[in-house]
C-alpha cells in the first residue's frame, strides 16, 4: 500500500499485480481528510490489518515529520529574514519581483505575529 496526497486528502492505493498487463495495477481503496486523517468505518473494512497498521505508521511518521519541519522553521527563522533582508538590499533595479516577494511576506507575516501576540511573545 501507498499513499498519495492530493490536495486535502490522501489517497489510499493499493498495488495488485494484474496478469493480463502483467504488471502492478494501482487501485485506490479510499481517501481520508488530512486534516482529520481518521478511518472511516467503511474504509477500514476494506483494508487488511497489515494496511490499517501502515496507514497507522505512515501517519505517525508525517505528523512527526510536520512536527519537526514547524521546528526547524522557527529555529531558523531569523536566520532566514537576514538572508532576506540581504537579497532585498540587493534588488536595487527589480522592484517589480521584490515587491511581489514582499506582499507575500506580509500576508505570511500578519497571521505569525497575531500567534506571537496571542501567546505573549511580542509587547
Amino acid at each position: 500500500m501507498h499513499f498519495r496526497i492530493r490536495r486535502h486528502v490522501v489517497q489510499l492505493v493499493r498495488m495488485t499485480y494484474d496478469s493480463a498487463i502483467k504488471r502492478g495495477r494501482a487501485e485506490v481503496v479510499g481517501s481520508v481528510k488530512l486534516v482529520d486523517p481518521v478511518l472511516p468505518d467503511a474504509l477500514r473494512e476494506k483494508l487488511t490489518s497489515a494496511e490499517q497498521l501502515e496507514f497507522e505508521a505512515w501517519l505517525g511518521t508525517r505528523h512527526r515529520t510536520d512536527q519537526l519541519k514547524q521546528e526547524l522553521a522557527a529555529l531558523t527563522l531569523a536566520e532566514q529574514m537576514a538572508q532576506a533582508q540581504r537579497w532585498f538590499e540587493r534588488q536595487g533595479e527589480n522592484q517589480e519581483e521584490a515587491q511581489l516577494v514582499a506582499d507575500g511576506l506580509l500576508r505570511s507575516w500578519q497571521p505569525l505575529r497575531k500567534v506571537l501576540k496571542q501567546h505573549g511573545l511580542l509587547e
